[in-house]
């Protein structure tokens, strides 16, 4: 069982901590999923560049070991973009290609079937200037600015800028099974970071030094890296169990070196909170390295997380304990492709919240929580949108990708405290050194819970908005007791009409307060209790579990409660794809049954009148591919089914 313990100590991070990654527009790289064609997989990269820190350029090889997954493959396509393509070989055969827009076209000089393995061998260079906004390989000289003390250059990749420093199948659901092998000569005056472990360190001539870095596990372009500079090295070590230990790599410039002993200091606190909360520690070591200009915050590298050098200098321990926790969940476990980033970004925001819990109480954690909260309200406003596929320049939005992620784990925890921690761990085993999407942790929780989440994904990840409650009460003498009553009412508009998560109402009695829990089935939802002494106040979702935006009024209007007439829903299939569907009522009355789109708006009216209780049917009308909901709503009840339509 995970322990918070309270520590009476103060937070000290600066706004730097967020993650603040940014979206490079790639127009051949946009809307493509997992569920398109792919015929082949990426087993194993190996690159061997050098870098001479001198100019931003790089040049070298990355020889790709790939496998068929169908018969007769006589051509293969990756990506790349700004890089010159030398020499294109396969199994030590010269290969033709062509290189248009941000894809490297190679027909293969023998075809391959299903299961063949086959290696892609491709020299190339790149050579580019250097600008203050910089993607894929980035360099600083020494002196580009006041406080560029050192050289540097480093990759960053995310979410498709892999291609822009060496080629490869740059989509986060094609991970390379065997791993990488990153190779960097440079001179001997740097130092390397990079993924994995340095397995050999090699002196040449010409005053170069050749390391090479060894990653086992499986990886995604967008989580490999390296990064050089005038590096000071440090390691701590974490001991998950006796006489066992992992090593905690740190590199910083020199001058960094002594502030970060103190900036550092709890990155092992963290890890073993982390290691704790979730499975074990899944990969071999860990490691920082810190670089400056840096247009970011912090990036998860996979075992090597790059962080801005300013995170030493304002001690921006949140900001660590975030990319930390990005080795559980985006790194082992990763997003099947953008659409669902809310699942990385929203586990590691809702795990630096909870080190907050940890190292600073659980005000603090709610107060975390709260603002959070605030920036997803702000962002809201202006842009509302479901959760689930967001726009390709929102695929980093603070307010929805990390603070309305995390508020969405947050509330999957209300929902089941004493099993939540069941379901992530289940959930990370599950996919460990996998991919994963919205479908897969839905199902995960729902076998965990023992219940139908469905409800509960369809209204807060494929979705938009929020519950905003209007919550009305009174108290008043009954016998020798009291009747407490409310009516909650939700007056969101351009989103579901009624969020079904359960409420709690904390009512301050004369002497003793008391919390009641209240299910959501309808708007208004009615309530009433029978307590000992009368109710002086209330208040709405005291312990901080709903994202949402409540007033509480004083009386109640006389709400009948009306379970004469419900609807229900079937389909025959889950994807729909003769578009038709069929629907009951179980008794007489008014009815309406639309299909909405995912972001709320009305697609079409099916019916919209009168009905005698019974089963009908009826037609979607030939809707485009996509996500939809329909919604049968009664004079008593709704009923909301997430379809998706394939043709």
């Amino acid at each position: 069982m995970l322990l918070f313990i309270c520590l009476i100590t103060q937070a000290t991070w600066s706004p730097d901590f967020y993650e603040t990654k940014t979206m490079c527009n790639h127009p051949a790289a946009l809307n493509f999923f997992k569920d398109s064609t792919h015929s082949f997989d990426v087993l194993k990269y190996e690159l061997d560049l050098t870098v001479l820190m001198n100019n931003r350029s790089l040049s070298g090889t990355n020889q790709i070991k790939c496998r068929s997954n169908v018969n007769n493959l006589t051509s293969v396509t990756l990506n790349r973009i700004t890089i010159i393509t030398d020499s294109v070989r396969v199994n030590g055969v010269n290969a033709t290609y062509a290189s248009v827009s941000e894809t490297l076209h190679i027909n293969l000089p023998t075809p391959y079937n299903i299961n063949d393995s086959f290696t892609i061998y491709i020299r190339y260079h790149g050579s580019w200037s250097v600008t203050a906004s910089q993607y894929g390989f980035i360099y600083y000289p020494r002196n580009y600015n006041a406080t560029t003390r050192h050289a540097v250059g480093y990759t960053m990749s995310e979410p498709w800028d892999a291609r822009r420093w060496m080629p490869c199948y740059d989509e986060p659901f094609d991970k390379a099974e065997q791993g990488c092998i990153i190779k960097i000569t440079t001179p001997d005056s740097f130092y390397v970071a990079a993924n994995g472990a340095l397995t050999s360190l090699v002196t040449n001539p010409g005053n170069t030094r050749t390391f090479t870095y060894q990653e086992n596990y499986p990886i995604t372009t967008y989580l490999m890296h390296f990064g050089i500079s005038r590096f000071a090295r440090w390691s701590q070590w974490f001991h998950p169990a006796a006489g066992d230990s992992i090593e905690i790599r740190h590199f910083m410039w020199p001058e960094d070196s002594a502030q970060s002993r103190i900036a550092f200091q709890y990155v092992p606190t963290a890890m073993y909170l982390f290691d704790s909360m979730y499975v074990d520690y899944p990969f071999d070591r860990y490691g920082q390295d810190a670089v400056y200009p840096f247009a970011w915050g912090g990036m998860e590298h996979q075992e090597q997380t790059t962080i801005h050098r300013n995170w030493i200098v304002n001690s921006s321990e949140n900001g660590m304990a975030h990319e930390l926790s990005h080795q559980w969940g985006g790194d082992m476990v990763t997003c099947v492709d953008f659409r669902d980033i809310w699942l990385n970004e929203g586990f590691a925001t809702y795990s630096d919240a909870n080190y907050n819990w940890y190292r600073f109480g659980h005000a603090n954690f709610i107060s975390t929580m709260q603002s959070r909260a605030t920036d997803y309200f702000t962002e809201d406003a202006s842009n509302r949108r479901p959760l689930y596929n967001p726009p390709t320049n929102d695929i980093f939005s603070w307010g929805y990708s990390y603070c309305k992620a995390s508020w969405v784990y947050h509330m999957l925890r209300y929902l089941n405290q004493p099993l939540y921690f069941a379901g992530i761990n289940a959930y990370l085993d599950s996919f460990a050194y996998k991919c994963a999407n919205t479908e897969d942790i839905e199902r995960i929780f729902n076998q965990t819970y023992g219940t139908d989440l469905a409800w509960f994904f369809d209204e807060w990840v494929y979705g938009q908005g929020h519950p905003e409650y209007n919550a009305y009460w009174i108290c008043n003498a009954s016998g020798p007791n009291y009747l407490f009553k409310t009516n909650i009412y939700q007056v969101q508009t351009n989103a579901p009409p009624v969020f079904h998560m359960p409420v709690q109402i904390l009512l301050h009695l004369t002497g003793k307060d008391t919390t009641v829990n209240i299910p959501v089935t309808a708007s208004p939802q009615h309530a009433e209790f029978t307590v000992s002494q009368n109710v002086s106040s209330i208040v709405f979702d005291p312990d901080t579990w709903i994202l949402c935006e409540s007033s509480i009024y004083v009386g109640v209007e006389e709400v009948a409660v009306n379970t004469a007439v419900k609807g229900t829903i079937y389909l025959s299939s889950n994807p729909v794809t003769d578009q038709s569907i069929e629907y009951s009522v179980n008794g007489s009355g008014s009815l309406r049954l639309a299909v909405y789109d995912a972001t709320g708006k009305l697609v079409r009216d099916l019916f919209n009148g009168y009905r005698p209780a019974g089963r009908y049917s009826a037609r979607l009308g030939n809707l485009a591919s996509g996500v939809y909901f329909l919604k049968l709503q009664t004079e008593s009840s709704i009923v909301t089914r997430k379809i998706v339509i394939i043709k």
